[in-house]
């Protein structure tokens, strides 16, 4: 995998084991509807492909919905052990990827990359796919005691059909965003019904303690096309 990848965006979440290390790259973009489905056909031939994957390395393509402005339209996330992905990186480019980001790079325009580390996930430990996802990013003033206050509140109420995670972004860019929460569902109506939280015993505690030492910076909701 060639450090100078084309595409571009901040995070993901993919749900790996919670105990190891895993840290991932991310890339957004814009696509126009029209050439949507051809992105999509781009990653499902190439990395479909045997001789094409990446050993140890999850990779997983979203769409935004629901996205505030400046959100680009789609994002890829490649993730890993740190060993895994520096491999990977370290890797010569091949011709058929220089391929690949030839036909992607026709169709799409780059908005922003980042790396990070999951640090944190509470939920079902399965390996079945959350195809829908918020993701909130955040500035967080005082990292130890936002995880703490995290880990307190998700690891006790997390509902059913509910994924929650916490990492950092280390690629800090002009935003000053610094950190990710993510919640996972298995569909729309659970995504739709978790206003229930509201009603769980200490979430208005939770998050009005949150509130002097994070701030939200931008959120979208995402659904997975394909994951590699």
């Amino acid at each position: 995998m060639k450090k100078t990848f084309f595409l571009a965006i901040i995070l993901l979440s993919v749900i790996t084991s919670l105990h190891a290390q895993t840290i991932f790259s991310s890339y957004s973009f814009n696509v126009e509807p029209k050439d949507e489905p051809t992105v999509l056909q781009l990653y499902k031939d190439y990395f479909s492909n045997k001789a094409n994957a990446i050993n140890g390395v999850s990779v997983v393509l979203y769409q935004n919905h629901f996205a505030e402005k400046g959100i680009a339209t789609h994002q890829v996330v490649f993730a890993g052990t740190p060993e895994a992905m520096g491999a990977a990186y370290d890797s010569k480019s091949t011709d058929a990827w220089k391929l690949f980001q030839s036909d992607l790079s026709k169709i799409t325009k780059g908005v922003s990359a980042a790396e990070g580390e999951r640090m944190l996930g509470f939920g079902d430990t399965s390996n079945v796919v959350y195809p829908i996802q918020d993701v909130y990013y955040i500035i967080v003033k005082d990292e130890n005691l936002f995880m703490s206050k995290f880990e307190a509140f998700w690891s006790k109420n997390t509902p059913k059909n509910v994924r929650a995670s916490f990492g950092s972004i280390n690629t800090k860019g002009a935003n000053g965003v610094t950190h990710y929460v993510v919640r996972s569902y298995k569909n729309f109506t659970d995504k739709f019904k978790d206003n229930y939280l509201s009603s769980i015993k200490g979430y208005a505690e939770y998050i009005n303690s949150m509130k002097d030492i994070r701030t939200i910076h931008t959120s979208s909701t995402r659904i997975l096309l394909g994951k590699w």
